[in-house]
């Protein structure tokens, strides 16, 4: 097993310098994830709002965050990929360190939370974009699956670190937080190179897809509704995923009681390694595999792990079953990432990223409230099978794309 991680691990070897700076720099980014892992705490024990209320302001920021990728990705492709990363996590960072100054302050919180994840929004599709830019289809695998693997490995950390700081720290909460921001984008600033000299050459993409084209977003996506199909399949994969963090929690305090919330952070973590390890040597297992095939994987990956904790809900069959979930996160949020850069031309890359993350949120953002609506009124068992259909007809489905564009010789992969 050892041998063949070690093995793995040379899928990360001999990459451009600007890569491993983006791991390093998602790396710290990871270590200082400490306010969302703990926005609802905060809002109910902190600032002393009920529970609804800080429901609704948490889906608030998420809608920012959203609402500030869209605008982000016009402002990328019109003003710079890297330019527009490097600013929009510069304000959000700068705002969290003033956060810091009046942490207690329940009026000027909420609204200062809304103005910096509105920022981080705008950043987000240029960092995709950037990571995209600055690598080839030939890479492309090892590229974003480090990236990933990265902000893992800090984000293992970062939470308990914050877990620590939480109550009688609360200031360090938010500095930590914009202090890892402006660090990590202090890699990128100083140490990115966009000159032209890393970016995949027009030989180097092995198709028409990647090339530079005129018009605007809507009219790239006319052209391609493949991407429109592709996004509303991987929402389908996210909301089966966004279960890990919300249904099993409800579901393990249900079943253990007091002992649940102790068994979820434990389960939480041991995906953390899980995602570490793992990572390398499923990218080296799918290394010739089609990305919408491996999401499809995905897909029925998800559905065996939710089944499992169904039918058989004891403590050994959880971590078993988070086995599955774990690999099933890794190849959703590393190929659909791939897949969106090799099929999206390079000169609409911000935009393409910033509609279609905005199309994905808003089909699963009410998936939120419909989930706790089945839990309430229909019980867990029929929940947990809601989730398993929805994963088995996405897979289904990108299957059934897969073959499509087989056929009709759209190319999946480079």
């Amino acid at each position: 097993m050892l041998n063949q991680l070690l093995r793995s691990l040379a899928l990360y070897r001999g990459l451009p310098g600007n890569i491993y700076v983006i791991a390093v720099a998602r790396f710290i980014l990871g270590l200082g994830n400490f306010i969302i892992p703990f926005l609802l705490l905060l809002l109910t024990e902190k600032l002393n709002y009920s529970a609804t209320v800080a429901g609704t302001l948490a889906m608030g920021v998420m809608a920012l965050f959203v609402l500030g990728g869209l605008c982000g990705g016009k402002l990328a492709d019109s003003l710079g990929h890297k330019k527009i990363m490097v600013w929009g996590e510069l304000a959000g960072a700068v705002i969290l360190l003033i956060c810091g100054f009046y942490s207690d302050h329940a009026q000027l919180i909420p609204i200062l939370l809304f103005a910096a994840y509105f920022f981080f929004g705008v950043a987000l599709p240029a960092s995709n974009a950037l990571v995209a830019d600055l690598s080839t289809p030939t890479n492309r695998d090892a590229v974003m699956s480090l990236s990933y693997l990265a902000f893992n490995l800090g984000s293992a950390a970062g939470p308990l670190v914050a877990g620590y700081l939480f109550w009688n720290y609360t200031t360090w909460i938010f500095w930590g937080n914009g202090i890892a921001a402006l660090v990590g984008i202090g890699l990128v600033m100083f140490f990115i190179r966009t000159d032209g000299h890393n970016h995949a050459s027009e030989d180097e993409t092995h198709s028409e897809l990647e090339r530079a084209v005129e018009g605007s977003v809507w009219q790239v996506l006319k052209q391609r509704p493949r991407l429109l199909v592709f996004t509303g399949l991987c929402a389908l994969l996210w909301i089966a995923l966004n279960q890990m963090t919300m249904t099993s929690p409800l579901y393990l305090n249900d079943i253990f009681d007091t002992d649940g919330p102790v068994l979820f952070g434990q389960l939480m973590t041991y995906a953390c390694i899980l995602v570490v390890v793992i990572t390398p040597l499923l990218m080296r297992l799918t290394t010739h595999q089609a990305e919408i095939v491996t999401l499809a994987y995905a897909g029925l990956l998800f559905a065996v792990g939710y089944g499992l904790v169904m039918a058989l809900p004891t403590i050994p069959i959880h971590f078993f079953a988070w086995f599955f979930l774990s690999a099933a996160e890794v190849l959703l949020v590393t190929k659909e990432g791939v897949y969106l850069a090799n099929q999206s031309p390079k000169s609409h890359r911000g935009r393409i990223q910033g509609v279609l993350t905005t199309m994905k949120n808003l089909i699963v953002l009410p998936s939120f409230t419909l989930i706790g609506l089945a839990i309430d009124h229909w019980g867990f068992e029929t929940t947990w099978l809601t989730v398993i259909v929805v994963s088995m007809a996405a897979a289904l489905c990108l299957m059934a794309m897969a073959q499509y564009q087989k056929r009709i010789a759209i190319p999946a992969e480079a």
